[in-house]
């Protein structure tokens, strides 16, 4: 599990904390929560504090700037940043890969679906600047090559993407995700 604890305890990344999920209290995070993340459940518990949250918000708000008129893509990609950050099952699909000297995740695998992953890149697909690019189509390779490990981004992360789990201790993230039909996805 990555941190229930402010991200500001461990140089700005997370905090490794292998503890449940807790509930939050502070009520402007659970409403930027259930406005961001509406697959997470109050109920279920966050492993996510409320300076995190602010954090995410803040920087989901630049994707939704790319995002703004496709609602199956923002939805979609925002389920992928909320389940990494604040998800209350992170232990069955996040993994840290490497942590630093004050006990922070530097380096983390996200062991997603083939399926979960198709529907976050057709969503977002035709945004080439979230796949690093200006002038060049975007695989889905580049997308999460991109969002997991570039210079803005200082909690490294690769995406494990396969069929089904490969450790048996894994579970992917598993909420419904909205698919691109042809008209739902053609920003």
């Amino acid at each position: 599990v990555v941190s229930t604890q402010s991200t500001g305890d461990c140089g700005g990344l997370p905090c490794v904390d292998n503890t449940s999920a807790k509930l939050l209290r502070n009520e402007e995070a659970l409403n930027s929560l259930a406005e961001l993340c509406p697959h997470l459940k109050r109920d279920a518990g966050f492993c996510c504090d409320e300076t995190q949250v602010s954090i995410m918000k803040t920087e989901l708000s630049k994707a939704d700037n790319l995002l703004k008129r496709c609602d199956t893509g923002q939805l979609n990609f925002r389920s992928l940043v909320c389940d990494m950050v604040c998800g209350p099952d992170q232990a069955q699909y996040l993994d840290i890969a490497r942590k630093g000297q004050r006990g922070e995740a530097t380096h983390l695998k996200y062991f997603l679906s083939e399926e979960y992953t198709n529907k976050v890149y057709w969503g977002v697909r035709r945004h080439k600047l979230l796949c690093g690019h200006l002038f060049s189509n975007c695989s889905k390779k580049d997308l999460f090559s991109f969002i997991g490990n570039n210079r803005w981004t200082k909690l490294k992360t690769e995406y494990v993407i396969e069929r089904y789990p490969s450790l048996p201790e894994m579970k992917h993230p598993s909420h419904s995700h909205l698919s691109c039909d042809k008209d739902s996805c053609t920003c």
